[in-house]
């Protein structure tokens, strides 16, 4: 079956598969997100922190995505829960290190000025550590985000709709049209991410200049 006669039988379930790798991206990446910055943040206040939560974290990074969600599903079952629980994980560890380094990067001279200016410690939170350290929290989350884009196909493996599905379609019946538009989608998501999030980081990186 041609390409053309492929996507005019199958583009409905095609468009699904689409849809729903965009959510699952759009959940992993947030969940990275919030816990990655909550990390980094708790990481730079209280350093004791870096020997224990780091290491975890570098376990996890290291760890094969088929081996986590192997582990996940005793666990967490097979579904939505135990794909993204295991696999939004390898997008953390960009966004820990670069939200602990940005704020290790901000001049304490900054930092003093707006102590002697009255604010209080939410106020330089919010308005001078969250701005300096935007751009570079945002290259880390672009980091996270291409992998996820990849990292999501595997969650076919488990019985979990995505662009995956086509790509392990194509895999199990020897078919290069599944497999090449699923590959395909997932490539052209990837690069999509990476410009949107490039072009936030370099806005961001005009504002703080």
């Amino acid at each position: 079956m041609s390409l053309a006669e492929y996507i005019d039988l199958f583009g409905d379930n095609i468009l699904y598969l689409l849809e729903q790798h965009v959510i699952l991206f759009a959940i992993a990446l947030a969940a990275a997100i919030v816990l990655g910055v909550v990390l980094g943040t708790l990481v730079h206040r209280f350093k004791r922190l870096d020997t224990l939560i780091v290491p975890v974290v570098n376990v996890l990074q290291a760890c094969p995505e088929i081996v986590l969600l192997a582990l996940a599903i005793p666990f967490l079952g097979i579904g939505i829960s135990g794909a993204l629980v295991p696999l939004f994980v390898k997008g953390v560890l960009p966004i820990l290190r670069n939200t602990a380094s940005g704020f290790a990067s901000i001049d304490p001279r900054m930092l003093e000025a707006a102590r002697g200016m009255g604010m209080s410690p939410a106020q330089i939170l919010l308005r001078v550590e969250v701005p300096a350290i935007l751009p570079i929290v945002i290259a880390g989350v672009r980091i996270s985000a291409v992998m996820l884009v990849s990292v999501l196909t595997l969650t076919a493996y488990i019985g979990v709709d995505s662009l995956g599905t086509l790509i392990l379609q194509g895999i199990s019946r020897m078919d290069t049209t599944p497999l090449l538009i699923g590959s395909g989608l997932t490539a052209l998501l990837a690069i999509t991410v990476n410009y949107l999030l490039f072009g936030l980081e370099r806005f961001a990186s005009r504002r703080v200049s």
